[in-house]
């Protein structure tokens, strides 16, 4: 769905092999970064703030997890660019089809299609360990492929 434009950033930031680095991403893309203690019940924020993007990722969750984060927050930032507004996973905020749209576009950026296929005959297990995500997101992935 939204291979075309990841295909670009990888392509502009020279990102050839598994795995993808959202951070990478997230400076290439002129974002700041911030690891912070977050309520248990946030795992990241997007605000714009003295026309800098900010995100900010839950560092007591696990690597994973923050990764996924991060790419879906990067996924708000290009798909549903802030003004002022907030992007937030906390149910106050959320709204289910940016929220859908993000996390489509965050398991695509972590595991691209174009990558994803040089993988095909690995286990889930190992392409989860390869892209350094959870196996739900490589199963997701997979799926999406028609190979699983």
């Amino acid at each position: 769905m939204y291979e075309n434009l990841i295909r670009d950033i990888l392509s502009f930031l020279y990102i050839k092999k598994p795995p993808i680095k959202p951070d990478i991403i997230a400076y290439g893309l002129g974002l700041e970064l911030r690891l912070l203690n977050l309520s248990s019940q946030i795992s990241g924020i997007l605000y714009k703030r003295n026309n800098k993007h900010v995100i900010i990722i839950n560092k007591n969750e696990a690597i994973t997890r923050q990764r996924f984060t991060l790419a879906h927050e990067i996924g708000h930032f290009l798909l549903h660019t802030p003004k002022e507004v907030i992007y937030s996973d906390y149910p106050k905020f959320q709204n289910l089809q940016i929220e859908r749209e993000a996390n489509i576009f965050a398991a695509s950026l972590l595991i691209p299609d174009f990558i994803l296929e040089e993988y095909l005959n690995y286990s889930v297990e190992k392409i989860s360990q390869i892209f350094f995500v959870s196996k739900k997101v490589a199963e997701i992935r997979l799926k999406n492929l028609n190979t699983f």
